[in-house]
């Protein structure tokens, strides 16, 4: 069942960022699905699962966006293996303290994207990218990671990703 579900994560991800977000764009900015998804799946897996489905997300990203390729890779597995510590500690799935956590997470991946571009190309706008694109979209990400786990939350979706240990407790 996870190997189906990735499968479709991975062939869906790129047309549904795409397309299916466009309606939800606020003044140029949609939602990071992605990420939002790399945190769910993390709060629910082993480190491992969620670092190759954070890595493995944000390379198919990059390659479909024809951005620097691997940096969101890393970023993403690094997010997917944090979550995953994270939800070793939080059981309540439906906690809207999650939104925050999503756009932290977020946050922290714009803002190491913005340092990588200024220190490889120099003479990015940091201030106002962060003020005019990243904090705007890490709090658009998070609310879209609430709405993600308040649909998910008793389906069989949460179920078929839960690792043991986390079934065992609740």
């Amino acid at each position: 069942m996870k190997s189906a579900f990735y499968l479709a994560l991975f062939l869906l991800l790129i047309p549904f960022q795409a397309s299916l977000l466009e309606p939800l764009s606020l003044a140029g900015i949609k939602p990071d699905l992605a990420l939002a998804l790399v945190y769910i799946i993390g709060l629910l897996t082993s480190p491992v699962e969620a670092a190759l489905v954070g890595m493995g997300s944000g390379l198919l990203l990059d390659i479909g966006s024809a951005g620097l390729v691997g940096l969101s890779g890393l970023t993403r597995g690094l997010i997917g293996l944090t979550a995953s510590l994270l939800g070793r500690r939080m059981f309540d799935l439906a906690n809207p303290m999650n939104g925050a956590f999503v756009a932290v997470f977020s946050l922290a991946e714009g803002i190491c994207i913005a340092l990588f571009l200024q220190v490889v190309y120099g003479d990015v706008p940091f201030v106002s990218l962060l003020a005019g694109r990243i904090f705007p979209q890490a709090i658009y990400t998070g609310a879209l990671g609430v709405v993600l786990l308040r649909l998910m939350t008793g389906r069989k979706v949460l179920a078929a990703l839960k690792r043991r240990g986390v079934q065992e407790e609740l």
